[in-house]
């Protein structure tokens, strides 16, 4: 996972938050010579009646030839059709920005609802995930990523932004037992 980060760490030191585009995109138009390919706005499940989709902002392959995904319904009274493994998958990245308006319950808040809508499809849970939160150069935001990615966590400090960029092997494997904010500030 440490080449992947660093994929993304290149990216956003280009960046320099001059990008008018999601951040995500931004990444992704700025990463080069990775051994990786990676696919922006990758749909990780959709409604069984087509009405709704879950959209990963990035997936990490290990090769550029994979066939179209594929979906499919677990139990016959499920609500999403969700994506079908493939050996090409490696990892997903989340990007999340946030002004200084913004609580750190709403963060935290926003953190675990991502990790939970991707541990909820078993393809996307076996994979690595990396979440990327831009802030102001303020903002403290070690507690949640200690809590969360423990030791696999880095901050990188520009004029106009700071970033954290978290990571876990399998994101599964993630203990989302703990909050560091009072679960009734969240709601």
């Amino acid at each position: 996972m440490i080449e992947v980060v660093s994929d993304i760490v290149k990216a956003l030191k280009k960046e320099q938050g001059g990008c008018s585009e999601a951040l995500h995109l931004c990444v992704h138009d700025l990463i080069e010579e990775s051994k990786y390919f990676w696919k922006n706005d990758y749909t990780i499940a959709i409604a069984k009646d087509n009405s709704k989709k879950k959209i990963a902002n990035l997936m990490l392959l290990d090769s550029d030839k994979i066939e179209e995904p594929s979906f499919k319904v677990k139990r016959e009274h499920d609500f999403w059709k969700k994506l079908e493994p493939r050996e090409a998958y490696k990892a997903v990245a989340e990007f999340s920005t946030f002004t200084d308006d913004i609580s750190m319950p709403v963060i935290e808040k926003t953190g675990r609802d991502i990790m939970r809508s991707r541990k909820e499809v078993p393809t996307v849970g076996a994979l690595g995930f990396i979440w990327v939160v831009r802030v102001s150069p303020l903002s403290n935001l070690d507690a949640i990523f200690q809590l969360y990615f423990k030791e696999n966590y880095i901050t990188l400090s520009q004029e106009e932004s700071k970033y954290y960029i978290g990571w876990c092997d399998k994101l599964k494997e993630m203990d989302m037992r703990n909050f560091v904010c009072e679960p009734a500030l969240m709601y």
